[in-house]
């Protein structure tokens, strides 16, 4: 026998394979290596491709794969030995909408299958869902409350998905509290949950009409309006932060008439009566109106709508004008007479009226009622007008004016009337530019060049002053204020 032949009865090269991972993330690199005594080595490595030597790599797709290595002595046997690669890609669907705290369904699938293979859902690290793979590698992973968008990710032992986002819109939570009456304390609350999912915007409607706009966090509490007849309507939006869906909720409120306060007197309609000698009890326009206007002020708008009724019936109509007339003589003048102070006065109660009542008839009255002041209610002076209290004489009497200014000044404001305001501002010409004449050094005239007010009248002037003082901006308002309110008696002044 030759020196270094192999012995005739030698067997084939022994071989085993030695690898980097036999399972793993798609695509999965996989590092080959041949253990044994043979001369050399040749790779069958599953994806078509070879390699020669004792070492071998390879990058595979999702699936399962064989490689295989044949191992060859010097004599021309051969060996093999296989190993089974398993590449594994996970994917997870996009989940249907949902809704915070609300339940959520992902599916998936892993390639290849392996029954039975778990799979748990993360969200943020932390494992929320788990289930068992079929035997065709689909999953469903369910989650009872979702609090995230995410992003969402599915993981088997091996791999993991790529992350999903999902569709979710937050809890809003819009409505209005309180006492859905004239006068009631009413407000509008929304909130959003979680407060991380955005902030709020609101627009609120009033009657068809945006009346307010407001952004807020995640709460926000409006306080609404309810000094008339309303339909409120409050759209609230969420404006999402990044990865949430937006939400709207609108929210409806109707702000109607309470009944009066329980015990209240049911005796008449609400007109006020006066005693005058001679004459017995008298409708009295002017101090009616000034109940309507209390009324109004106390939101009592089933009282109001009575007495506006009452009002109504009683009104004179001549042309486009309504007056309201006293029926007895008054300082022996005729009968009937109007005055421009209750004119103004009316105008200022029975637009306040409508516009709590929400009634387009009262309103049409008082401006009614101001164009029968300015037909022939007025009298031309010391550049601006002056109203008549007693439409029968020319008599320049100072309370009327005062307050002529102030109920006209609050008509304007509640029917808009660029009219109204400018002979308000007529009316105030005059009384400014007459107020000296008016001046007795701490007290007042009744009437232009007549005597001294009586204390009843005093007090009145001295609170018409201060209220005029502090909506206008001439100084002789509050200067002739403070030295006439220095002379009142202390008692009889707030």
């Amino acid at each position: 026998m030759l020196a270094g032949a192999a012995p005739a009865n030698a067997g084939p090269p022994s071989v085993t394979i030695s690898e980097s991972a036999t399972a793993g993330a798609a695509p999965l690199t996989v590092t080959f290596e041949a253990r044994g005594d043979a001369a050399s080595y040749r790779w069958q490595l599953g994806n078509g491709e070879t390699a020669e030597g004792p070492t071998a790599s390879a990058t595979y797709d999702p699936g399962l794969w064989t490689v295989t290595v044949t191992a060859a002595a010097a004599d021309g046997a051969t060996a093999q030995a296989s190993v089974t690669v398993r590449s594994v890609a996970v994917t997870l669907l996009p989940a249907a909408e949902s809704r915070y705290r609300r339940a959520a369904a992902f599916q998936g699938r892993v390639v290849p299958a392996l029954a039975g293979e778990p799979v748990a859902l993360y969200v943020g690290g932390r494992e929320v869902a788990a289930a068992l793979a079929d035997a065709d590698g689909t999953f469903r992973l369910r989650l009872p409350r979702v609090r995230t968008p995410g992003p969402y990710e599915a993981r088997t032992p091996v791999a993991a998905s790529a992350p999903v986002a999902l569709r979710l819109h937050p809890v809003l939570r819009a409505t209005f509290f309180g006492a859905r009456v004239v006068g009631g304390r009413l407000a509008l609350a929304a909130r959003v949950w979680p407060a991380a999912a955005g902030t709020i915007s609101i627009r609120l409607y009033r009657d068809g009409r945006l009346v307010r706009k407001a952004r807020a966090g995640a709460a926000a509490r409006l306080a609404v309006a309810t000094d008339r007849i309303a339909d409120y309507r409050a759209i609230v939006r969420v404006e999402p932060a990044k990865g949430w869906l937006g939400a709207v909720r609108i929210a409806r409120a109707d702000v109607l008439c309470a009944r009066d306060a329980p015990g209240s007197p049911e005796v008449h309609d609400g007109l006020v009566f006066r005693y005058y000698a001679g004459a017995g009890y008298r409708f009295q326009p002017l101090l009616s109106f000034a109940a309507l206007n209390r009324q109004v002020l106390q939101r009592r708008c089933s009282a109001a709508r009575r007495l506006a009724s009452a009002l109504l019936a009683r009104a004179v109509r001549s042309g486009d004008a309504v007056y309201w007339e006293y029926d007895f003589s008054y300082d022996g003048g005729p009968v009937p007479w109007r005055s421009g102070f209750a004119q103004a006065v009316a105008a200022q109660a029975l637009a306040r009226a409508g516009s709590m009542l929400r009634d387009p008839a009262l309103s049409a009255v008082a401006a009614a009622s101001f164009r029968g002041l300015r037909q022939t209610l007025l009298i031309g002076l010391a550049g601006g007008s002056w109203v008549r209290e007693y439409g029968f004489t020319d008599q320049v009497i100072l309370n009327a004016q005062l307050q002529s200014i102030i109920s006209l000044e609050s008509y304007a404001a509640v029917a808009e009337s660029a009219a109204a305001r400018r002979l308000a501002r007529e009316l105030a010409v005059a009384a400014r530019r007459l107020l000296p004449s008016f001046d007795l050094g701490c007290w007042a005239r009744y009437q232009l060049g007549g005597a001294a007010a009586s204390l009843h009248y005093q007090t009145y002037h001295v609170e018409l002053l201060r209220r005029l003082a502090a909506t206008h901006a001439e100084p002789i308002w509050r200067r002739t204020y403070l030295r006439w309110r220095r002379c009142l008696p202390q008692t009889r002044h707030r």
